[in-house]
């Protein structure tokens, strides 16, 4: 039975339908049914019949055995119809194996650089063993696209099993070739062998040489090797290109100073063939203009203008020049990025960064990037956000784990941020950034006041670093913070005094410094100031405005700013322990001991772990000078509850300070009793103070008169000057000592 026209177009949709979603064996029956029909189609119909064309091509590729022939007829159709286009082209080139020279001719002269097409004329060259055609075909298409992956192990598979071929051989073969190729897949054993071989150039002898070198030594003996010998003979331009990039791979950009010059403008050949021959000497042509090469050696220079001799107005001339050749070239694009991140320019580093990824820069490189720049701009949060995307792609690495944890740290979440620099320690343990993560566990060890597993991370970190290096003084800061807020003077004397001579004290902790050698009565290193006004901040907002304000006004003498600036930094930091106790101090030197009464009582509500044996001891002294007596006895008896074991081992240090305080406690409230039962306690020390046995005189002298053995022996006691007046009241004492118990 026929089919009108309009049911030949139905099929041939549902063929296409059928082909789109892989459905073969209803395919083959919509192309059979079409087939028989083909003549209902009319003149008018040629836009279906190019349809039907390339669906019956592709349909063709679905058999095991490709009928090229039968797929040439369709192709040619296509051409008759002039229509044909670069994925008719693709398909039928695919088939490399058995589609014709001609065919190829045409696609590559007409698709200049369509890297596909170019990719299977090489396959179909290399199934043919022409090699050196096989080779010129694929230099050509990376001298276009360079990152073309594909292409560059095809050719290094091709160049070897050319070099096999040639090594193989009963012929005589040109040095110079064994040369290029045995570089080209650094076939160490046939460069031994051209080492002596007599037909080299010198220059081709130093490439053999330097190029097993570079396998087999060291990386410093390389260099050494360099200028010593090897940068005073004339090299080659593919000899330089190599110590270039050797250098580069192991960071040496003081080597790629030396090794590269600016390079010459390419040498673009025109783009006139009407044959194939004559294209194939305009891919040889543009191969060797130098376009690519000019652009890899404006980013090698550039690169060491960063990475060695921060000669940002040279390195500007390589981004100028190497972008004028491709506007595009990601790699390029991300130096630019680095060229304003080093000028602290983030919003432009960062739009250089991003069109780099728009170009082709890998997601790695380009997630890596904006990690830095999110870190400098303080964007935790988005350093988060890129992390993540990172870790879809690919396995954490030590940056990306050490990135995350700094993160999570800055945002307030210290044990997610542990649990990750914990196991990024003991994953990454060469890595660059294992140090960064032993200093970061430290802060939230240092955090959460676990002093000595932030004291081991220290030391742990500090081993990457040679001593008196900034990175190694930043950790010493840091033990010198950590013991300042512990109360450890002396330790904190001692690495601060350390930085200090190194020229690595934080300019924050200058004033701490001064301060701890002006408590402490430490010795103050040679060129720290003294303290003076110079060193207030002006319109203070940080905590550590405040802090380092109200250490210098302690010093200058100034107690009451000293204090209120000490107390405003209480609220703007964590440690509140700590700078209660230093408003503390503060007041109980200044002449407002009643203000030392309000802060201790305010440090006792607010944080109350920051109460201490000195502390406590010291208000109950307080409360006395400031006639609170009846308190300060209070106090007394609940510092020896709230401190048996001090009490007992060090009541003989404080124990003057005790008495004296009962005792004043005592006179003030007029208990005559009590007041000389302590002074009794004072005097009982083997060498009293004088005044306590003045005082005591005047005890007796007012309570005590018929106590004469007492009266008399405060009076010999006593060490003053032995006046008239007291000389007659010893002898009238005596002499009623003698009436009275001797007569």
């Amino acid at each position: 039975m026929e089919l009108t026209r309009e049911q030949v177009i139905t099929h041939i949709e549902q063929a296409e339908a059928a082909y789109a979603n892989q459905l073969n064996r209803q395919l083959e029956s919509h192309i059979v049914v079409i087939q028989e029909n083909f003549d209902a189609l009319e003149a008018q119909d040629q836009a279906i019949c190019i349809r039907y064309y390339r669906l019956y091509m592709r349909f063709l590729t679905l058999f095991d055995e490709v009928k090229i022939t039968t797929m040439q007829t369709y192709f040619e159709a296509l051409e008759n119809e002039g229509v044909l286009e670069a994925s008719d082209y693709e398909l039928i080139c695919s088939f490399y194996k058995i589609c014709p020279q001609a065919i190829y001719e045409k696609a590559l002269m007409a698709y200049s650089y369509n890297e596909t097409l170019h990719l299977h004329y090489a396959l179909k060259l290399k199934e043919e063993r022409r090699f050196t055609e096989a080779i010129e075909v694929l230099e050509y298409i990376l001298e276009c696209y360079p990152g073309s992956t594909d292409c560059r192990f095809l050719l290094w598979e091709i160049k070897q099993e050319y070099l096999d071929e040639l090594c193989n051989s009963e012929k005589e073969i040109e040095a110079t070739q064994l040369l290029d190729l045995a570089s080209a897949t650094h076939n160490k054993s046939v460069l031994k062998g051209l080492e002596l071989d007599p037909r080299l150039t010198p220059a081709e002898k130093y490439h053999v040489q330097i190029q097993l070198a570079v396998w087999q030594n060291r990386s410093v003996e390389n260099r050494n090797q360099w200028r010593a010998e090897w940068k005073h003979v004339e090299l080659a331009d593919q000899t330089r290109d190599l110590l270039a990039d050797y250098a580069k791979a192991f960071m040496m950009y003081d080597m790629v100073d030396e090794v590269l010059k600016f390079p010459e403008a390419p040498n673009f050949p025109a783009e006139n063939y009407s044959d194939f021959a004559a294209y194939r000497t305009y891919m040889l042509a543009l191969t060797n203009a130098g376009w690519q090469r000019a652009q890899h050696q404006y980013l090698l220079i550039g690169k060491s203008f960063y990475h060695y001799s921060k000669d940002l107005k040279k390195m500007a001339y390589c981004l100028q020049q190497g972008l004028a050749l491709h506007p595009k070239n990601p790699l390029l694009l991300e130096l630019k990025g680095k060229f304003f991140f080093f000028q602290a320019d983030y919003q432009q580093a960062s739009e250089a960064f991003n069109e780099a990824f728009q170009q082709g820069l890998s997601a790695t490189d380009y997630l890596q990037t904006s990690m830095d720049v999110y870190d400098r701009v303080n964007n935790y949060k988005g350093i988060l956000q890129t992390v993540n995307q990172f870790h879809q792609r690919h396995f954490p690495n030590a940056k990306s784990t050490c990135f995350r944890g700094i993160a999570l740290v800055k945002l307030g979440f210290l044990d997610h941020a542990f649990e990750v620099f914990t196991e990024g320690i003991e994953n990454y343990p060469q890595s660059a950034f294992h140090a960064w993560m032993y200093y970061w566990r430290a802060v939230i060890h240092k955090h959460y006041k676990n002093y000595d597993l932030m004291l081991r991370d220290i030391q742990n970190e500090v081993k990457f670093y040679p001593e008196g290096s900034s990175d190694y003084c930043n950790s010493m800061n840091l033990c010198m913070v950590s013991f300042f807020e512990t109360g450890d003077y002396k330790k904190s004397h001692q690495y601060g005094v350390y930085c200090f001579e190194q020229g690595q004290l934080d300019a924050d902790l200058h004033n701490v410094l001064k301060w701890i050698c002006f408590y402490s009565y430490l010795p103050k290193p040679e060129g720290l100031e003294k303290a003076s006004e110079a060193d207030l901040i002006a319109n203070p907002k940080t905590f550590i405005h405040y802090r380092n304000n109200g250490l210098t006004y302690w010093m200058i003498g100034n107690y009451t700013e000293a204090i209120d600036s000490l107390l405003i930094a209480v609220e703007k930091d964590v440690e509140k322990d700590l700078y209660y106790q230093l408003a503390y101090l503060c007041a109980r030197e200044s002449p407002d001991k009643e203000s030392a009464v309000r802060i201790y009582r305010d440090l006792v509500k607010e944080v109350p772990e920051a109460r201490n044996w000195e502390i406590d001891i010291s208000y109950t002294g307080l409360l006395e000078r400031t006639q609170n007596f009846k308190e300060a006895k209070e106090a007394f008896l609940n510092f020896t509850a709230s401190y048996p074991y001090e009490v007992f081992y060090n009541f003989a240090q404080h124990k003057s300070m005790i008495i004296q305080t009962l005792r004043e406690s005592a006179k003030g409230e007029m208990n005559i009793k009590d007041y000389t039962r302590y002074s009794a306690v004072l005097l009982s020390k083997e060498n009293p103070l004088e005044i306590y046995l003045e005082e005591h005189q005047q005890i007796a002298e007012d309570f005590h008169k018929e106590d004469l053995f007492l009266y008399h022996n405060l009076l010999a006691g006593s060490k003053t000057e032995v006046t008239e007046e007291k000389t007659k009241k010893l002898r009238k004492i005596k002499a009623e000592i003698i009436q009275n118990y001797f007569a």
